[in-house]
């Protein structure tokens, strides 16, 4: 039995990398031929919750001294073959850079992963940012890297030649999502947004271009599901008229799976994303999608399998909007080209042989 430790956020609180952590802990449990032993490095609260500045830099800071003990503790104790560290970036990389000067000074030391959940790779190894300066630190002490678009894959191989670096899409639990037993409708008049209700989300864009037409389509809505402030839905009602908008707040997964397989088209307009599970969802429901040119959502919807517009834009969301509302064939080839190519790309048991070979394989 081949151990591996899994150095990564666990639920909860949920989001992308910690449902990702319960996904591939779940789907080892009967396993025979790996194991995973977990240092949890997910937060008490979110930033949504108010967890705040000092948290994320002093307490955390703190923290990242007790997580380095865990990890050195582990190896010793489990022999693992590989440790995988996924980060976020930002102040997470000064805890990366800690754990893996740590593992490297073990004889013989299991070979280090450092997965990038991100997508800000390619703008800040241009800008040559201090975040980018830390990253590049941690990159050069991993024996392996795990990019989730090929636009990072890319920027690695360009700034830093002698990384090595592998493009790994996020996989996608179809079968967990089949057994919801869900049966997508293509008819409902709605346009829907699924996600945390924040600025950086495009939600103002989104609502300003929803306002700009929605009195050519009176027969369609607009619904957003995610969390949110009531501090900023007071905002929001100051700045825009949300007539035809409906604000479901947060739901259960499996009210926000039903309420995605029942809408017309799915909506995403953010201004920055690492490899966004919503996107799989919507592409598991075939749905029609409009998402920005941020992460791995151009890999995601490219070959016809959603739209792409440009970031922080009204009028690409309106323009987009329009043509998909006035064309159902379109949407409907669309929804169709992209569960097929969720079937062929990201299934969890494509995506999990890659991770195999990436641990399985030497050092050098």
């Amino acid at each position: 039995m081949k151990k591996i430790l899994l150095v990564a956020p666990v639920p909860p609180p949920y989001g992308g990398i910690a449902n990702w952590t319960a996904m591939m802990n779940e789907y080892v449990e009967d396993s025979k031929e790996i194991q995973f032993c977990s240092v949890n490095t997910a937060p008490k609260r979110r930033a949504l919750d108010g967890r705040s500045l000092f948290e994320r830099i002093v307490i955390d800071g703190l923290k990242m001294f007790k997580k380095r003990k865990e990890v050195k503790k582990l190896i010793k104790a489990e022999q693992p073959i590989a440790v995988h560290i996924t980060t976020s970036g930002q102040f997470a990389v000064i805890r990366d850079i800690l754990l893996l000067k740590a593992i490297r000074k073990f004889k013989n030391h299991p070979k280090t992963v450092y997965h990038i959940r991100f997508g800000r790779i390619p703008e800040i190894a241009q800008a040559n940012t201090k975040e980018w300066k830390r990253i590049k630190k941690a990159l050069m002490l991993s024996d392996e890297v795990i990019a989730i678009d090929r636009r990072t894959e890319d920027a690695i191989k360009n700034f830093l030649p002698n990384v090595k670096v592998r493009y790994v899409p996020n996989p996608f639990n179809l079968e967990k999502l089949d057994k919801l037993e869900i049966q997508p409708s293509s008819h409902k008049k709605e346009i829907l947004f699924l996600g945390w209700v924040v600025k950086t989300k495009g939600i103002e864009e989104l609502l300003n271009a929803w306002g700009n037409i929605k009195n050519d389509y009176t027969d369609w809505q607009l619904r957003i599901v995610g969390p949110y402030s009531s501090d900023y839905m007071e905002e929001l009602k100051g700045k825009f008229s949300l007539e035809s908008v409906v604000f479901e707040g947060e739901k259960q997964h499996d009210v926000s799976m039903r309420l995605l397989a029942e809408t017309g088209i799915f909506i995403l307009p953010s201004y920055t994303e690492g490899f966004p599970n919503v996107v799989l969802e919507a592409m598991a429901f075939k749905k029609p999608i409009i998402a920005t040119k941020v992460g791995a959502i151009p890999d995601m919807l490219a070959d016809g399998c959603g739209t792409l517009i440009e970031t922080q834009s009204s009028t690409a969301i309106e323009v987009a909007l329009k043509r998909l509302i006035n064309d159902e064939e379109l949407r409907l080839q669309m929804g169709s080209k992209a569960r097929d190519k969720l079937e062929n790309e990201y299934t969890l048991d494509c995506v999990f042989q890659q991770y195999l070979t990436v641990w399985g394989e030497s050092k050098n």
